[in-house]
């Protein structure tokens, strides 16, 4: 019985000190992943530091996670974050904001998952020099092409007057992030066969996602079909839950092209009267007498404005296209870039469009399309 005992003391006394071994590995193993780079040697500013993690990245597009105590996310800080980061992208209805804002405690936020696509954490520290706030913006910080910017000021003022300064770029480095991540998904050299029938009609190159359709009418019109998105909805029934609806969301990317006669084709007026042109010969509903048309509710026209992709400066556009004709049984959001080729004399348009529900957040389809737009090249 003495022996037992002995065994059992002995078999106590390994366990804990390989559990503590392993948990000094864990902690090794996180230590090393910090020190891939050194925080002490970046002033901080607007430099984008690449932190050097190849971590998968968790949660869902869209989101931004503020990491802050209740002492520093004060109600005035959480109004700056919604104005800019949760501002309705125009002119989309039902509102679609650019992100949905989170707050979480530091605790919560370790807690929970530290691989989160979008983090911004805020800091109150007395030995941060009074006046002179800092910021550092990481990417790939605690995952691969996660960013995560950390603010500190010494106190709630200034942290409040580097918020201020800095959101609208700050806003401009995620909501560029969020399109490139599936930019960096769709393979650089894949789908060579569709590019080169793009090459060929429209005189362009595009990086594509996986899973897509292409189809083409002819040479002045061609479509590509991302796979629905589905998720079932359920309803609840006599106090239990019945699964009797499924939710989805269509997309894809429409190409088209004319020929380029004068500058005044170029005129954003005249751009959308030959979209809805195009629409209602090529872009039309299973329901006869049916096709995708512009919507033009004064509460939600139509928003233009120059953009440069590469080496090509057009008209990026964003509104509401609802399919119009005999009846109206759907609509949703369109995003699309019209431009005059360089090389040759046409005018091409590449319009993605998103029709679903409004019980299904639009962030993932408007980034991939959004990565499609972004990819363009033009060829002879």
């Amino acid at each position: 019985m003495k022996h037992w005992f002995s065994l059992i003391i002995l078999s106590l006394v390994l366990f804990s000190c390989l559990d503590e071994q392993s948990g000094r590995k864990g902690s090794d193993a996180k230590a090393k992943q910090k020190k891939i780079f050194d925080e002490s040697k970046h002033e901080g500013g607007r430099e984008i530091i690449k932190a050097g993690s190849i971590s998968q990245y968790t949660g869902k597009p869209g989101r931004l996670i503020v990491v802050a105590n209740n002492t520093e996310y004060t109600d005035e800080i959480a109004e700056v974050f919604d104005s800019v980061f949760a501002a309705p992208i125009r002119p989309y209805y039902p509102p679609t904001p650019h992100f949905e804002v989170f707050n979480r405690s530091p605790e919560d936020f370790v807690r929970l998952s530290t691989g989160l696509r979008n983090v911004i954490e805020l800091i109150i520290d007395e030995k941060v020099e009074k006046g002179n706030p800092k910021m550092h913006i990481y990417e790939n910080y605690y995952a691969k092409t996660q960013l995560y910017t950390k603010l500190r000021a010494h106190d709630i003022n200034d942290l409040y007057d580097l918020i201020l300064q800095e959101i609208e770029y700050l806003f401009k480095v995620y909501d560029r992030q969020e399109w490139k991540r599936e930019f960096y998904r769709h393979p650089a050299k894949g789908n060579m066969d569709v590019r080169k029938k793009l090459q060929s009609k429209f005189g362009i190159d595009l990086r594509l996602p996986t899973g897509y359709r292409y189809e083409s009418v002819n040479d002045e019109y061609a479509i590509l079909l991302f796979p629905d998105r589905t998720r079932q909805m359920d309803l609840q029934t006599n106090d239990s839950y019945s699964s009797s609806k499924v939710n989805f969301i269509q997309s894809g990317v429409m190409i088209w092209q004319y020929p380029y006669t004068d500058e005044q084709q170029m005129e954003p007026d005249n751009l959308l009267k030959m979209r809805d042109t195009i629409l209602k010969y090529y872009a039309l509903h299973e329901l006869k007498g049916v096709y995708m048309g512009t919507q033009y509710h004064p509460a939600a026209m139509p928003v233009f404005e120059k953009l440069k992709i590469g080496d090509v400066t057009g008209y990026q556009a964003r509104g509401l296209f609802k399919f119009t004709g005999a009846s109206e049984p759907s609509g949703g959001r369109f995003w699309s870039f019209h431009f005059k080729h360089p090389h040759r004399n046409t005018i091409v348009a590449l319009s993605g469009y998103i029709d679903g529900p409004p019980t299904m957040s639009p962030s993932f389809d408007i980034n991939r399309i959004r990565a499609v737009l972004y990819s363009l090249k033009v060829v002879d």
